[in-house]
């Protein structure tokens, strides 16, 4: 009787600890909680900007060419800068760019704090630009992979919701306000796909012709800060 008693003390200790060790285990991976609680839906309406956002991360530093060229070329007149000394601390930092080294402020330039963090400001964006110019063949390639990968996830998107409003829709008890809604999303569902479908297939060509605009767009910017013999060596 002793011997049957501890044996079963000893279940209830232990029987606890084991649901308890489960919950833990249950804790493990929060992230893939939160995305199992996500609205299918609205992950589908995401995508879109998703794959905006990748070929923005490779097109930028391009479209900051002309941007930062004709920054430096208004700093002289707005912060009374002498243009020479301008331009060489521009190539100096487009040199930290092509080597990943630092920018430098000359040390002999007079300027209130403000104009300063300024002219800092402008040198680092040239810097950052030659640096993902520098990338642009590798950043191709990244947005490239992610963006087919959103495609997919769309599609498996897509599929599993037509399957669940289809579903829904068979119930023949469904009420009419309900079958209205459960209509109206199936139809965005399926102009989503067929948005989602040109979106990637325009961001993929896209992004393919980045390579070549980018190193276009460093030959200018090398040209603008540090002369046409400099570019014409880059190019080459």
């Amino acid at each position: 009787m002793r011997t049957a008693l501890l044996l079963l003390l000893s279940v209830a200790l232990t029987s606890p600890l084991t649901g308890c060790k489960k919950n833990d285990k249950g804790t493990d991976s929060p992230d893939a909680a939160a995305e199992s609680d996500q609205d299918p839906l609205a992950e589908l309406q995401a995508i879109p900007g998703q794959v905006q956002a990748e070929v923005d991360m490779v097109l930028q530093p391009i479209t900051d060419v002309d941007v930062v060229i004709d920054q430096v070329a208004a700093m002289p007149s707005e912060l009374g800068l002498d243009a020479a000394s301008l331009k060489a601390m521009a190539s100096t930092s487009l040199q930290a760019g092509m080597e990943d080294g630092e920018i430098t402020v000359s040390a002999d330039l007079e300027l209130a704090a403000e104009a300063r963090a300024e002219v800092e400001a402008v040198l680092a964006k040239i810097k950052g630009i030659v640096t993902g110019l520098r990338q642009t063949p590798e950043r191709v390639q990244t947005a490239t992979t992610h963006i087919v990968g959103l495609g997919t996830k769309a599609t498996g998107l897509v599929t599993s919701l037509t399957a669940t409003y289809q579903a829904k829709l068979a119930n023949p008890l469904l009420k009419a306000d309900a079958k209205a809604k459960l209509q109206a999303d199936l139809d965005l569902v399926i102009k989503l796909d067929a948005d989602i479908k040109a979106t990637v297939s325009d961001a993929k060509a896209t992004v393919g012709e980045l390579p070549s605009k980018g190193k276009d767009a460093l030959v200018k910017i090398t040209a603008a800060f540090a002369g046409s013999g400099a570019a014409s060596a880059e190019a080459g």
